[in-house]
Order: structure tokens, then C-alpha cells, then sequence
């Protein structure tokens, strides 16, 4: 009798995408998989690893559209006129997110592959000069009505929307040409006009007029607007019911050729910053008892914290490790001893480790509650908090 092979069926081999994919959707363990189709444990686990690393090098070669206009083109002020270039693992997350695919029944037409994206990461990761390097390049290729939205007026003009100002003068500067092809200027040569930006007319997908303007979270004036690209800075900040409408208002709107919407943003605090609670619960979805988060990954990416909504329609990219090369243990070292974070620990790890916190330093953290809620552990915690509470009124006294 001949001895089998180790492993298993060669004839099973013949496809390793499918045989992972087969796996993912079959809901067992990787043992049990490969028991009912006879695959040598060692073998699978062999190649599947060799399937995700050859994901990523794709995925890190390939830019889409959205990159590749930004690499070419767009030129931060702090660059000194060069252009921007993505680091790997940001060039992975941006590749993914900004996916286009194939309309069906309409040959020939492509759309975005999720209509609402997340990029969340820790304090000094560029992500709002992120966010002004794909209005750029969104402008470039789609245009449309598109707006920079933050928690005032202030921050939606000095944040995302100055970062596409400044890039385009620095464009005039390096490449004047090109400028005139991209941007329509006003009658003194000036690129913002009362509170907007007019992008030329070329080969965008999206009905003109292109512009980009800048408004407060808080605005009540929109309603009807045909949005193409909102940009949400730091919507962690965004509590108001105003805020939340306007959320709601500028949602992306289907039949036009492109329409998104992009966050940037660190953790909120519990309590306050709803709105972004809701997106990270339902996408990220932390556990209760532990706050490990088990939201749905992606094939290829799952070495990063990149999560999917049930319905594929949002994709949220929140990312607790800084990653960036100026993030060395003396620099976060720095910045947890400076006098700003004495006493406040919670902020010190919301902004430099993006995690969610309580909004000041409490007796007992957040965390600490929402997991006793969880245990069903209420009971004895109000006990504590009973005695804590009468402590403080009897000193208070």
C-alpha cells in the first residue's frame, strides 16, 4: 500500500487562492479544514503564508489612480517642492481603499468600491496631509462639489483645505503648466476665492462645476447639495445634533459617476464623540470584555488594521501603533513626559496610541466599566462607586 502523501491530494493544489477563499467562508478552523479535504496542516499553513506575502508585494508595487496622481503631482509646502510619496504600509491601506470597480450592466464605467472611508491613526502620521493629497487627486480625476468639513469654521479652512492651497501654489511654483491645466485662478492670480477652489474643467467623471470649499461641521446651508468628496477632519470632535444631520445630509450620492466620503480622525472620548463611536462599534467592533477588535479583515492586508462594514460599503483603516520613522521610542517618550500630559494618561495614549478615552482622569477608566456592564458585574461596581461618592461629599463638607 502506498504511503500517502504528505500533502494530501496534489489535485487539490492546483488553486491555492480558491482553497484559502474556500476556507475563509467555510467558518472552520484551519484543522478541521484541512481534515475534511485531506491538506497537510504544515503544507496549508506553508502556503497560505506564502499567498499573503506575494499579496503584499503586489499590493505595494500596483498604485492606483488616486496614488499615482498624488505621487505625481501634489507638492506639500513643508517638501520644499517634491512631490509626496507614500510609505509602504500607507501605499497598501490607500491601494485598498480607494479600489475602483466595474459597474454592473454599464461597460466601460467604474466606481469607487466603498463609499465611506476611515483613516485613523496616532498623533503626527500625516493624516491630514493625507487628507489634502486625495482631495487633490480626487479633484484631478473626478471633481464635483467637494467640501472640507471640521468641528469649526476655523479648522476646515486652516487643516485639509489649506494643505490643497498651498500644495497648488507651490504646483504654480515647480510647474506652471500643469497648474493652468488644473486650476481656475482668480482675477489677481490667487487660487482660493471666497472660500473656494475652482478646478478647471478637463476629463473629470463628474459634472462640473468642480470646486472645493471649506464649512463647519455645525453648517445648516447644504441640504440639497450635490457632494462628490466630503472630507471629515477629526471627526472625533463632531457631537453636535447639527453634526450629526450634517453627516447624514452628505452622505455619498449614488448616481453620480464618484461619490465618497473620507475621515480622518483620532479616538474620541466615550460619551461624547457619538458619531464616530457608531462608525468604530460597528466596523471595528471592539470586544466588551477585552477591547481586542474583531472586526471584518481583508484577504492580503491582515497583517494591518484595516476592517469592513457587514456590508461592504465602508472600510476603516484605525491603527493603534506609530508607525511612522520619526516615531522612535525617544520621541513618544518625549511626548509622554511632556508637562501637557502630567496626570492625564487617557489623552497621552488617545493621541500618541489612538485609543478611546474617558475625557479625563477618572477614578475608575471607561474600559473598567464597560466591561464590568458587559459581565454583568454592575451591581458591585455601584456599591464602589456609592462609597466613593460619599467620601468625596463628606470631605467636600
Amino acid at each position: 500500500m502506498s504511503k500517502p502523501s504528505p500533502f494530501g491530494d496534489p489535485s487539490t493544489h492546483r488553486n491555492w487562492k480558491t482553497i484559502l477563499a474556500d476556507h475563509e467562508s467555510s467558518g472552520l478552523s484551519v484543522k478541521k479544514f484541512c481534515e475534511q479535504n485531506n491538506i497537510n496542516l504544515g503544507y496549508f499553513y506553508e502556503r497560505r503564508a506564502a499567498h499573503k506575502k506575494s499579496a503584499n508585494r503586489k499590493s505595494t508595487r500596483e498604485s492606483c489612480d488616486i496614488i499615482r496622481i498624488i505621487e505625481e503631482e501634489y507638492r506639500p509646502r513643508s517638501f520644499g517642492g517634491k512631490t509626496l510619496k507614500f510609505l509602504p504600509h500607507q501605499r497598501r491601506i490607500a491601494n485598498e481603499m480607494f479600489r475602483l470597480e466595474d459597474v454592473p450592466g454599464k461597460p466601460g464605467q467604474q466606481r469607487f468600491k466603498y463609499t465611506t472611508m476611515v483613516w485613523s491613526c496616532p498623533k503626527k502620521s500625516g493624516k491630514t496631509e493625507i487628507a489634502g493629497a486625495v482631495t487633490y487627486a480626487f479633484a484631478r480625476l473626478f471633481g464635483g462639489e467637494m467640501y472640507s468639513i471640521a468641528n469649526d469654521l476655523e479648522g476646515a479652512k486652516n487643516r485639509m483645505f489649506d494643505r490643497v492651497e498651498q500644495s497648488l501654489i507651490m504646483l504654480r511654483e515647480h510647474d506652471r503648466e500643469r497648474f493652468d491645466q488644473v486650476v481656475l485662478t482668480n482675477s489677481r492670480g490667487g487660487v482660493a476665492t471666497r472660500g473656494q477652489i475652482e478646478f478647471a474643467h478637463d476629463n473629470q467623471r463628474n459634472h462640473g462645476p468642480h470646486t472645493l470649499r471649506y464649512i463647519a461641521s455645525d453648517y445648516a446651508g447644504e441640504a440639497g447639495a450635490m457632494n462628490s468628496l466630503v472630507v471629515f477632519d477629526e471627526l472625533w470632535a463632531v457631537s453636535s445634533e447639527r453634526g450629526e444631520r450634517l453627516w447624514t445630509e452628505m452622505q455619498p450620492i449614488p448616481n453620480l459617476a464618484a461619490s465618497i466620503r473620507f475621515v480622518t480622525t483620532y479616538a474620541g472620548f466615550y460619551g461624547e464623540s457619538g458619531l464616530l463611536w457608531r462608525l468604530y462599534e460597528n466596523v471595528v467592533k471592539p470586544d466588551p470584555h477585552t477591547n481586542e477588535e474583531h472586526g471584518r479583515r481583508i484577504e492580503g492586508l491582515e497583517d494591518l488594521p484595516i476592517y469592513l462594514s457587514d456590508d461592504n460599503s465602508t472600510i476603516v483603516y484605525w491603527d493603534h501603533e506609530a508607525r511612522m520613522p520619526w516615531h522612535t521610542e525617544e520621541a513618544l517618550g518625549r511626548a509622554q513626559t511632556d508637562p501637557s500630559m502630567i496626570g492625564r494618561e487617557s489623552e497621552y495614549r488617545r493621541l500618541w496610541h489612538n485609543e478611546w478615552s474617558s475625557g479625563v482622569e477618572a477614578f475608575i477608566e471607561m474600559g473598567v466599566v464597560d466591561r464590568a456592564i458587559a459581565r454583568g458585574e454592575m451591581a458591585g461596581l455601584e456599591n464602589n462607586l456609592s462609597q466613593i461618592m460619599r467620601g468625596v461629599e463628606a470631605g467636600a463638607v
